[in-house]
């Protein structure tokens, strides 16, 4: 167990990665792949939305999600202002290593060690969707993160599969081929019938 500015991190527990507003950074549409995008969302208690800390180096952490089993890293191993968060098989490399800087009211700044820059929000925005990016420390708020362990109860199950929803189907329909394709449906059926 290692202590981390207020928090406790203990070995092997989830937590989630909490915003100002409560919202939480998770795998964007629990995406499996390298390179899958790390976003706000509100919490659904998803295990996509769940992240353990794994001790790289003294006072550094692989922060890998419970659901796909990947870390955050670094796009392109960028290091300048705006280089987006996102998930990667582990490797050894330091773009993929982060430690936790004490902040006010018990919240932390997760610092990449290879770029020097913390987590932040595209745009200072924290409504659902927003990209997890790094930034230069500027002392804003949504540089700051709360840790909350996930509680026992959501871990007892294994990470359910999720399930991704079909697009609606439309209720238009076409016949024929081409240019000579007549809509059978909608305002171009009623015209057609004139």
């Amino acid at each position: 167990m290692k202590r981390s500015a207020q928090t406790v991190i203990r070995e092997g527990a989830y937590y989630t990665i909490a915003a100002a507003n409560g919202r939480v950074l998770e795998v964007a549409d629990f995406n499996t792949e390298n390179g899958a995008s790390v976003r706000l969302w509100s919490y659904e208690g998803q295990p996509w939305q769940q992240w353990t800390f794994e001790e790289a180096a003294e006072g550094q952490y692989r922060i890998r999600n419970r659901f796909t089993g990947k870390v955050m890293d670094l796009a392109m191993s960028g290091v300048v202002n705006g280089t987006w968060v996102h998930q990667w098989s582990k490797t050894s490399g330091a773009g993929q290593r982060w430690e936790l800087v004490p902040a006010e009211g018990g919240r932390v700044k997760i610092r990449n060690v290879l770029a020097d820059k913390v987590i932040d929000l595209v745009g200072m925005r924290v409504d659902n969707g927003t990209q997890a990016q790094i930034w230069q420390d500027v002392y804003g708020e949504n540089q700051l993160w709360k840790l909350t362990p996930v509680p026992d109860k959501q871990l007892k199950d294994p990470p359910p599969a999720p399930v991704r929803t079909a697009a609606p189907k439309s209720t238009r329909t076409q016949t024929g081929k081409g240019a000579k394709a007549k809509k059978t449906s909608g305002k171009g059926a009623r015209r057609a019938a004139r």
